[in-house]
């Protein structure tokens, strides 16, 4: 569902900004995302709006988490996920999802 709430904010800034001929948008997202999901969501909720026509490509965001426990840091993967946090790789602690969470829009095409 956080998949769609985003995406969802991200069509209201293009929208708000008017854009027509728009062929792709380039977004990057963390691992906390799907990007199927996200695909699926950005389908659903352009129908009816001038970007409709548009297809969004998600690049993966690399972000780096640093175990509080055991020091251990590594690159974060959907593999290490569990629902809001991250488990380390190595000993199991749970972290906060930070980086993980984010997306950003990193190009338009028309």
């Amino acid at each position: 569902m956080h998949d769609y709430h985003a995406v969802e904010a991200v069509v209201e800034r293009l929208t708000a900004a008017h854009l027509t001929d728009v062929a792709e948008v380039q977004i990057r997202a963390g691992a906390a995302y799907s990007p199927v999901a996200l695909r699926q969501a950005y389908e659903m909720l352009t129908l009816g709006t001038p970007l409709q026509a548009s297809r969004l490509l998600v690049e993966p965001a690399s972000s780096e988490c640093t175990c509080p426990s055991c020091t251990m840091t590594w690159v974060v993967n959907d593999d290490d996920l569990a629902g809001h946090v991250i488990l380390c790789p190595t000993c199991g602690t749970p972290s906060p999802i930070e980086d993980a969470a984010c997306i950003e829009i990193v190009g338009i095409s028309p």
